[in-house]
């Protein structure tokens, strides 16, 4: 966090998640809930962290990521009626075990990824279809002219 010109250690920030984790699992009910991994140190060891997306506060973090952590957290909170998720297959498993008859949906981070892939797929197809270019070799020349003259104008 030094490097961020923060004046605070990353213990010290875990800490207060932690702490505010607790306070908010107390608290209230869930309705929907965030759940994805994160990195304890820099890719050495990873946990899960699960977040009220309605209140946008951590719920919970813990220790491992495992599909019986998950679910076993998922079970404590019964009041869940969304679980917004990654496309891992760990965090599904986790849903179908903890909390059954939670709705799955994708977060938002990776139903973009997978808009991308599927344009990326229908692209390449569409390309091989007709077995040339997509874009004319004028519209690209044009393109590049374009950017080229903002750059410069820019200037």
């Amino acid at each position: 966090m030094q490097r961020l010109g923060m004046p605070v250690s990353d213990d010290t920030i875990l800490r207060q998640l932690m702490r505010d984790a607790g306070i908010a699992q107390r608290n209230s009910e869930i309705p929907v809930v965030g759940i994805d991994d994160w990195s304890w140190r820099r890719a050495t060891s990873y946990g899960t962290i699960m977040v009220d997306l309605e209140r946008r506060s951590v719920i919970d973090i813990l220790d491992a990521r495992s599909v019986e952590s998950a679910a076993t957290r998922l079970r404590d909170h019964p009041c869940v009626e969304i679980v917004s998720r990654d496309r891992c297959g760990l965090y599904a498993q986790a849903t179908r075990e903890g909390a059954p008859q939670d709705r799955q949906v994708a977060d938002r981070f990776h139903l973009v990824q997978n808009l991308r892939s599927a344009i990326e797929e229908q692209m390449s197809l569409s390309g091989r279809a007709t077995g040339g270019a997509i874009l004319s070799e004028a519209a690209i020349v044009d393109a590049a002219t374009h950017r080229r003259r903002a750059r410069l104008a820019h200037r």
